[in-house]
């Protein structure tokens, strides 16, 4: 076990490589969809569910635009090698700042489902909660004291809050649908387990890889072992976005428009980047 973690952990010069890109493609990605208004739906829905911003709704077509503009700037500025880091900086702030205001949505937006009762069962927010991670990913680019354990933290709340909810009806019924569209799952889960005993199974895993992740604080080899499970959890949730049809915005004739679903899993890909930074730092 231990020869296999360390073949997981990224060097230096490859997590710096990987969070640059991560952050260029994810932001560009939400950028464009934005400008080409692929996107419009999905930000309206946050603005006019908002107490505050609703009364802008006359205004999201410019909003979306706007915010496109920002997150394809952003993101062209992180990836080009010729741009000053202190030009960088602005990049990685807005990010920190786009992250924060999102995580806000959780206060001011119906995202609980009410069908259970409403909070802690996590809906449309579970989407939102990653934002910790990423804001944390931007923070650690930034140098700022501390930006790791944010990162982990996210971590830990993304797993373990979607993880729980994996022990829910509702959350079975969301999730059957990838795993049946999905070459690692659909040949073994359907012939052992129930859809509710599929959903028992990946929830349990997600749980136990964040008891792993406590071990930050209290054992170093458990931390590898949780970090290598959530790294493979999220490679596991990108592949769906080839797998699964409903990533991608049918009306708009496909890839490379991404629907709602299809940008609650691109954004894995920020929390791999995180894994692969929690890694490199635990091997220095």
């Amino acid at each position: 076990m231990t020869s296999i973690i360390n073949r997981l952990r990224p060097g230096a010069q490859f997590t710096d490589l990987f969070v640059t890109l991560s952050l260029a493609i994810v932001l560009i990605w939400f950028g464009l969809m934005n400008i080409s208004g692929a996107s419009e739906s999905v930000v309206a829905g946050w603005l006019d569910a908002h107490p505050l911003l609703s009364r802008f709704g006359f205004y999201n077509h410019e909003i979306t635009i706007g915010l496109g503009c920002l997150q394809a700037l952003s993101g062209l500025l992180i990836v080009l090698h010729s741009v000053p880091e202190r030009v960088k900086r602005y990049a990685y702030w807005f990010v920190v700042a786009m992250s924060a205001f999102s995580l806000t949505l959780l206060i001011t937006n119906p995202v609980w489902m009410k069908s259970l009762g409403g909070f802690p069962a996590i809906q449309s927010g579970q989407g939102l909660i990653k934002y910790i991670t990423i804001g944390g990913l931007a923070l650690w680019r930034l140098r700022v004291p501390h930006a790791s354990t944010v990162m982990l933290v996210g971590l830990i709340i993304v797993l373990g809050w979607i993880g729980g909810m994996k022990f829910t009806i509702p959350e079975a019924d969301g999730i059957a649908p990838l795993l049946k569209t999905s070459p690692v799952f659909n040949w073994w889960l359907p012939v052992y387990f129930s859809k509710m005993g599929a959903s028992y199974v990946i929830g349990a895993i997600e749980l136990v890889t964040v008891l792993l992740l406590t071990g930050y604080w209290w054992n170093r080899q458990a931390f590898m072992v949780g970090l290598a499970f959530a790294a493979m959890t999220f490679m596991v949730t990108l592949s769906f976005m080839v797998t699964f049809s409903y990533t991608w915005h049918g009306g708009m004739g496909g890839f490379p428009y991404l629907t709602s679903s299809g940008q609650f899993l691109l954004k894995d890909l920020l929390l791999l980047a995180a894994c692969c930074v929690l890694g490199s730092r635990s091997q220095a």
